[in-house]
């Protein structure tokens, strides 16, 4: 019994294994595209950008169709990874902004009332005291190696215990006028071990500016504020950089509209339409649909010509048209797609060369959770891909209302001959009738 129960558990475990393998043939060669991979120094988890190219060619709204395959065909552990901005991070060196410990020992004061009869201080009275060391005011960064959108500013720092700490961040370019940049309330109570000062920015442009930290509390420090040193992480301005592939279009339709077939099936964030012929402003709408016989619906509207894109929300479609509302173009205007940018983790466990292949509409879903990938304690590097900008020339519909038209005949005509086939055939097996006397 325990044998068999051994036998049993191997073959589950078995089982297993086979079950968390990619199919088996997932060739490379299956793949409509594929393209080199070039990975950083050090192997282990790569994170790759796909590029325009690799979103124009899925066939699957998911990207379940994109592999990463290494010389012998292997397809490698993917996962898909958080597409939101890198976070930069520059380490700043403090340089404290000094400021004179002269002090007052008061020996007297001197009181008058106003006209409210409030007491108002008139006189203060006293000696100077001795001379001490200066204190630190504040500390400078110089932070004009970054430009971008500051996100948070780390301090390993020494803060007083048990008192509430107003921290300012102030970014200038030239050392005299000053932006406030951010504003945090710190407390650090009796006994807590110490730890890293966080002061969220909020975003706030930089841009090859020095940075200043300076500090109040609403009493007297009982303690010196120390800082030792800081971390500035940003990112790019604008955040996210759309993911876009150029399209050549079809020559206008007799109505002026334009109807293109979709050869992929990635979402589409955005369109812009740009006019070719000298045309200003012309107002569009983009409409699509998935089947000839469908009526077409609106996915959004906006101004050929204009600065902004016309956003239509991740659509995934098979078939667009480009219309002109009022003003018509006077020839086929230049189309830019936006897709939401996408990236993949993957494990370089194989031999290289590694190969990414995509476009497989029967690819199932391989991807495992990015947590299995991610979470090994080291971030990943950066592979590249070695794709040419992407260009797509667009083709009208495959016109299919006639063949379809013909086939629904087709099977009227077969269904009517055989249902008289079917009357004929009962017909003549009825006995004769009796003559009649």
């Amino acid at each position: 019994m325990i044998l068999i129960r051994r036998i049993a558990a191997s073959l589950a475990a078995f089982a297993a294994l086979v079950g968390a393998a990619p199919p088996f043939g997932d060739d490379p060669a299956r793949y409509a595209l594929r393209l080199p991979v070039e990975l950083s120094p050090g192997g282990g988890v790569q994170r790759l950008d796909l590029p325009g190219a690799v979103l124009a060619a899925a066939k699957t709204t998911d990207l379940s169709d994109v592999r990463i395959f290494d010389a012998d065909g292997r397809a490698m552990p993917t996962a898909r990874a958080d597409v939101a901005a890198a976070l930069r991070r520059d380490t700043l060196r403090p340089m404290p902004i000094l400021a004179p410990a002269d002090t007052l020992r008061v020996t007297g004061m001197a009181l008058r009332l106003d006209a409210s009869g409030r007491p108002r201080l008139a006189a203060l009275a006293g000696t100077p005291g001795e001379a001490g060391a200066p204190t630190v005011a504040a500390y400078l960064f110089d932070a004009r190696a970054v430009a971008g959108d500051a996100v948070r500013l780390v301090l390993d720092a020494d803060l007083p215990a048990g008192q509430a700490i107003t921290f300012t961040v102030e970014a200038s370019a030239d050392l005299a006028r000053w932006r406030e940049v951010g504003q945090t309330v710190i407390y650090r109570a009796p006994g807590d071990t110490p730890a890293e000062a966080v002061l969220p920015l909020a975003g706030a442009a930089i841009e090859r500016d020095y940075l200043r930290v300076s500090w109040q509390a609403g009493t007297r420090l009982l303690a010196p504020v120390a800082i030792r040193s800081a971390s500035l992480l940003s990112r790019a301005s604008g955040g996210v950089q759309a993911t876009v592939v150029d399209a050549a279009l079809p020559a206008l339709a007799a109505n002026g509209s334009i109807d293109v077939a979709v050869p992929f099936a990635t979402p589409i964030a955005w369109v812009d339409v740009r006019p070719t012929a000298g045309e200003a402003l012309v107002p569009v709408r983009i409409l699509a649909r998935d089947d000839g016989e469908q009526p077409w619906r609106v996915l959004g509207a906006g101004v050929s010509g204009a600065s902004a894109p016309i956003m239509l929300n991740g659509a995934a479609t098979t078939m667009l048209r480009i219309e002109a509302t009022s003003a018509a173009f006077r020839a086929a205007p230049a189309l830019r797609i936006g897709f939401t940018p996408r990236a993949l983790l993957f494990l370089a466990a194989g031999r290289p060369p590694y190969t990414l292949a995509v476009g497989q509409p029967n690819a199932a879903d391989t991807y495992l959770p990015a947590a299995t990938l991610a979470g090994q304690g080291v971030a990943p590097r950066e592979a590249r891909l070695s794709a040419p900008p992407a260009r797509l020339s667009l083709s009208p519909p495959a016109s299919s209302g006639n063949g379809r038209k013909l086939l629904l005949w087709a099977v009227l005509l077969a269904a009517t001959a055989a249902l008289g086939a079917m009357a004929w055939a009962v017909w003549r097996k009825q006995p004769a009738a009796p003559p009649q006397d």
